[in-house]
């Protein structure tokens, strides 16, 4: 059995351009009805009016997403062993709740909600039961969720949303097989699980498990290997104490000594190539950046500037590119910035080339990336050419 992160790559070995599936949700249906209603009594010819009287809307998993969606947060976590994307969900304007594996070991937290990034720092773990809590150091903006007030039962209509893969966000609508299950998750012993056939994967671990009233029953935490269906999920039952109890006291966090980490070289990691080193956080954003282009998650691209764009606004410029072949030429700390010189080659659609060649198809680029420190992380302000104009045809 597997836990449901999805771990990313450094930038030199960044995108492929992969996409991956996903099942989409039905579309809900309202049944509108007419209902005859009786006039009033009136002298001379008596009437009747049709009145048409729209039944209530019934909640539906589609509807609950539409509801919860932005408070489903996507997280990028870098540690001494490499990244990973995983996800999580709002319960406060400055707290989120994730699978414990999703962030343990992080030494640099992203909380991405929306155009939004913040950092974060965990403010509550426990591997058993693999359910952790996170602290933003800014606040959040969109829906806060809450646990269920009643558990669910076998048979409910349930949904995980997440970032599968580290796609966009995403919803998997499924059915609730079993309470009550044990596994052996990476060497733990667990209980009180719940099984879906939700088609969750990698990437959706710590994003919540729904009802149709939008109320959180689990967050998703496994994938079994080499099987459909049978999803694991932690049960609200083992996660809600835990949380409300981090919540009134957290604890603090104690951040692995990367300086033991050896390379695939067999040499200690040098300090500055720890994770928390502002030019490899810089390098990191750029990576979130890239992937996210390449998968069509422009909100998440737009988080990694701090420029004051909508993703509609991104998307009109770089909807068709696929973005390959990095090479970081340097980067370095320049006072309270640091500078990437970044090469690549972009692949687009006729119309959306670079300015003054637009039906250009494929381009090769040399920019210099500008990156300040924001809400705690290395973003993007702003890119220029390195030399000459910046790109050219591809060869």
């Amino acid at each position: 059995m597997r836990r449901g992160a999805a771990w990313a790559v450094p930038i030199l070995l960044l995108v492929t351009g992969c996409s991956f599936g996903r099942t989409p949700a039905a579309p809900a249906t309202v049944t509108v009805t007419t209902t005859a209603t009786p006039a009033s009594p009136a002298t001379g010819t008596a009437s009747a009016t049709a009145v048409a009287t729209p039944t209530p809307q019934v909640a539906t998993l589609q509807s609950a997403f539409e509801d919860v969606k932005s408070g489903v947060v996507r997280l990028e976590v870098t540690g001494c062993d490499g990244a990973a994307v995983g996800s999580g969900f709002a319960i406060s304007d400055t707290l989120l709740v994730t699978a414990a594996h999703v962030v343990s070991g992080g030494q640099v937290v992203e909380v991405i909600q929306g155009t939004q990034a913040t950092a974060g720092t965990v403010v509550g773990i426990d591997e058993e039961t693999d359910v952790a809590l996170v602290r933003t150091a800014t606040p959040l903006s969109g829906a806060v969720l809450a646990f269920s007030g009643t558990e669910p039962r076998v048979g409910d209509a349930v949904a995980t949303i997440g970032y599968p893969e580290g796609d966009p966000i995403t919803l998997h609508t499924g059915t609730v097989n079993a309470l009550g299950r044990k596994a052996v998750i990476e060497g733990i012993a667990r209980h009180d699980l719940l099984e879906l056939d939700a088609a969750a994967t990698h990437g959706d671990s710590g994003g919540p498990v729904i009802r149709a009233d939008g109320g959180v029953v689990g967050v998703f935490d496994a994938v079994p290997d080499g099987e459909q269906g049978g999803r694991l999920a932690v049960s609200s039952g083992t996660a809600q104490p835990l949380v409300e109890a981090w919540g009134e006291d957290p604890e603090p966090t104690t951040y692995q000594d990367c300086t033991a980490t050896i390379d695939l070289d067999g040499n200690p990691v040098a300090a500055d190539a720890l994770p928390t080193d502002p030019v490899q956080q810089a390098l990191a954003t750029l990576g979130v950046y890239f992937r996210a282009v390449n998968v069509g998650d422009f909100p998440t691209a737009v988080a990694q500037t701090v420029k004051d764009e909508t993703a509609e606004e991104f998307a009109d410029q770089v909807a068709s590119s696929q973005d390959s072949g990095f090479e970081v030429g340097s980067a370095q700390q320049v006072g309270d910035r640091v500078v990437v010189w970044l090469t690549f080659t972009s692949e687009q659609d006729p119309g959306q080339g670079p300015a003054g060649r637009p039906d250009e198809t494929c381009t090769s680029w040399s920019l210099d990336y500008t990156l300040v420190q924001h809400h705690g992380l290395w973003l993007v302000e702003a890119s220029r050419a390195h030399d000459g104009e910046g790109s050219t045809p591809c060869a």
